[in-house]
């Protein structure tokens, strides 16, 4: 099995083209890294899921849905490491809470060492393109 690692992608601040990675090596790092990743989050914060898809989505980076299923965008790969937690914690946390409210923001929040604000911030700093994910 080869593993291809992608650089993280740098914060600019004007645009720039990417040359687009082939959508089957970034999928193929998505599945070895974000499958093991959600399955030891959700072990050790107490979550059970029922599947994991890899998506290539354009409008987010991940989902959950009320059968316990969980979507997560293969674009992640580009992202640094504690961002693509972010997104894995966000998603497990709609397993107990399925909105945005106060109790969904509280649980996260404390799950993210009271950072949950300062991450989403940091996360609005990337946008997903059709070229995969890019920094603003």
């Amino acid at each position: 099995m080869i593993i291809r690692i992608f650089p993280p992608l740098r914060r600019i601040t004007r645009r720039r083209r990417r040359k687009a990675v082939p959508d089957e090596a970034l999928r193929a790092e998505a599945k070895a890294w974000l499958i093991p990743r959600l399955a030891t989050l959700a072990e050790k914060y107490g979550f059970t899921y029922n599947k994991v898809f890899i998506k290539n989505n354009i409008s987010n980076w991940g989902s959950c849905s009320t059968k316990g299923n969980i979507n997560l965008n293969m674009q992640l790969m580009r992202l640094p490491e504690e961002l693509r937690d972010y997104v894995i914690l966000h998603e497990l946390c709609h397993l107990r809470q399925l909105n945005h409210g106060a109790e969904f923001h509280a649980l996260l929040d404390s799950l993210l060492g009271g950072r949950e604000k300062e991450l989403r911030r940091e996360l609005r700093k990337y946008h997903i393109g059709i070229n995969g994910a890019s920094a603003s």
